[in-house]
């Protein structure tokens, strides 16, 4: 009997452990989105000013070395048959580790894909850069504050409530 109890709550202190883990995690996975992200765009615009190669050649391209062919939202809208603004759009809506404030950014970027010359792609990436440049910094000062936060406040829970518990 004893045996059980020591057991359910090693087990409790571990899940508690677990999702402080998963929550410190979606701090680091949103930097790494945005890094990735804007990796996307400098190849994006290196493509374009350079090789003047189509806008779905470039999302495959990008798809291919940056994502690793990993589901992403170049790779996304490339699927969809609709509008290069309106795929983009949704595939945005689908983002996972990034927040609403990147969604929009990203977002912004799509409106006018495609539809301005060459200068005017080159000074919305460069603009779309600096925004998620930002975004960056923010999202790293944000993990370097929660990271070890939420680690250390799911390991105190656990422990506390096994405490209670005994």
């Amino acid at each position: 009997m004893i045996f059980i109890k020591y057991f359910n709550l090693g087990l409790i202190c571990f899940i508690c452990f677990y999702l402080g883990n998963m929550k410190a995690g979606t701090f680091e996975k949103r930097v790494i989105e945005l890094n990735k992200f804007q990796n996307a765009l400098l190849m994006f615009k290196s493509k374009i000013e350079f090789t003047y190669e189509p806008i779905n050649n470039i999302f495959l391209d990008i798809s291919k070395i940056i994502y690793e062919n990993h589901s992403n939202i170049f790779l996304e809208t490339l699927k969809q048959d609709s509008d290069i603004y309106i795929a983009w759009k949704k595939s945005t809506e689908e983002l996972k580790d990034v927040n609403t404030e990147d969604k929009e950014i990203i977002k912004m970027f799509g409106k006018l894909l495609g539809k301005t010359d060459i200068k005017g792609q080159v000074s919305q990436i460069e603009l779309t850069e600096n925004l998620i440049e930002r975004q960056i910094e923010k999202a790293e000062s944000e993990k370097n504050k929660n990271f070890k936060l939420y680690k250390t406040m799911g390991i105190i829970c656990g422990m506390g409530i096994c405490i209670i518990l005994i």
